[in-house]
């Protein structure tokens, strides 16, 4: 994993609101995790882990900007990268605005790094 895609991730995670950044493939297969409190966010994980593949999917094949779900006290919010690559963050919703428009610069930085690695 480039040392700027992960440099990237983690100032996104560096957000106190922040539980969790994940970075999927399209099957589902995580490729790089950053996750604060692996107790706090467990169940979270396990939805994930679960729901990923269905949830890629969706996303995909209906073309969507973001997909956002909230389980129990914390959302996880869906981001495609690529055509190949979703960027999954777990968050308390209480800075969710922010958190969106951050993750958004995040993805337009990950963006060509991605592709030129791909």
């Amino acid at each position: 994993m480039s040392q700027r895609v992960s440099k990237l991730i983690k100032e996104l995670s560096n957000d106190p609101s922040v539980k969790g950044v994940i970075l999927y493939r399209v099957d589902g297969t995580p490729i790089y995790a950053e996750i604060k409190d692996e107790r706090a966010v467990l169940i979270h994980l396990y939805f994930l882990e679960k729901h990923i593949k269905s949830l890629l999917d969706y996303i995909f094949n209906r073309k969507l900007e973001d997909v956002s779900i909230k389980v129990g006290n914390i959302k996880i919010l869906l981001l495609p990268v690529t055509r190949t690559l979703v960027l999954s963050i777990l968050f308390l919703p209480i800075a969710e605005y922010r958190l969106e428009i951050e993750a958004k610069r995040v993805i337009n930085s990950l963006k060509p790094i991605l592709l030129n690695e791909i």
